[in-house]
């Protein structure tokens, strides 16, 4: 649902919130850009009484000021708020009631949890060879994690993990090839994610512009343009209906192959639970088609081919198919 549509159907109390951070963001923007001065002046500088496609214009134009307000709240925000977020920026998910918000919430947190306890295990007991590699990412990102919450209590500051820390950690998780659920589940063993409150969080996420609450119908709204914002934050390199798209090209192998380069079980588990757990996971769709499906011994050659078969299977239209387009 896009922005100017949501804004038709909410109310003036509903849509308060995004129009302030929007009215912030324009005055601490428009003192140093003539254009959004412009559009400011055109509407004669009163946003509240601004109509829908005009505030959705005012959106566009400070776009990349309210990622950066947004990045930075994100990161300060506890994971619950992180948690949420995850959920509602995830396709069929922009508008819905809160009381199915709460159930999607309460699901995932037992599979957060579930997840918890199998990497806590990983972390404490030696494994197989084979993945002795991914238990010892696991092990250091779990250490710094530890360190960068509980550091505050030897100054006797409140323990958390600051804006600077959360960075330093997005590159490590980066850097040790950890999943997003993965880097959520470590977090959730040294700061326990709450289970209940999530209409609080639901409103904290509103004061930061992100979403809309209709307490009439007791439904979100989540734009398609906040829910793209959001995607580029989490660093997704392709919309997970894309990636549902490709995932259920894949064959069974493949999707397994994917589940194995990240430690994750494969015996027993459907073909549907696979596609769930892999995109749920949080791996970039960049990954996935560069090393993830493919057996160890293929060579160069043989994941050209399969990933021309791909884009074939797929039915995408490419004007040409170099050396550039099928880099791995």
């Amino acid at each position: 649902m896009k922005l100017n549509q949501v804004l038709s159907v909410v109310n003036q109390v509903e849509k308060s919130k995004f129009i302030s951070c929007l009215d912030r963001l324009c005055s601490d923007a428009a003192k140093n850009n003539k254009k959004l001065a412009k559009t400011i002046d055109n509407i004669d500088g009163q946003i509240k009484n601004a109509s829908g496609s005009e505030i959705t214009q005012l959106f566009n134009t400070v776009r990349d000021f309210f990622k950066i307000s947004v990045q930075e709240q994100i990161l300060m925000s506890s994971a619950q708020l992180n948690l949420l977020v995850n959920i509602l920026s995830r396709d069929g998910n922009g508008v819905a009631r809160i009381s199915w918000i709460e159930s999607l919430y309460e699901k995932e947190w037992v599979e957060l949890s579930k997840l918890s306890k199998e990497l806590k295990e990983c972390i404490q007991q030696g494994a197989a060879e084979s993945v002795l590699e991914r238990n010892r990412a696991l092990k250091i990102y779990h250490a710094c994690m530890k360190e960068a919450y509980f550091n505050d209590e030897k100054n006797n500051r409140e323990a958390k993990v600051t804006d600077d820390e959360r960075s330093v950690l997005n590159v490590l998780a980066n850097e040790l090839n950890l999943t997003t659920d993965e880097c959520a589940a470590v977090e959730h063993l040294v700061d326990v994610i709450p289970k209940n409150g999530v209409l609080d969080a639901l409103n904290s996420l509103r004061d930061m512009g992100l979403l809309f609450i209709s307490k009439k119908r007791q439904e979100v709204f989540i734009p398609d343009e906040i829910v793209t914002l959001l995607n580029e934050i989490q660093g997704k390199d392709l919309a997970d209906k894309y990636v549902l798209r490709i995932l259920r090209t894949l064959t069974d192998a493949e999707l397994s192959n994917t589940l194995k380069a990240h430690g994750r079980k494969i015996r027993g588990v459907s073909r549907t639970e696979k596609i769930q757990t892999i995109i749920h996971s949080g791996i970039s769709a960049a990954k996935l088609l560069s090393d993830d499906l493919h057996n160890v011994e293929d060579n160069q050659n043989q994941r050209k081919e399969r990933l021309k078969q791909l884009i074939q299977d797929l039915e995408i239209d490419t004007d040409k198919l170099g050396a550039y387009s099928l880099q791995l």
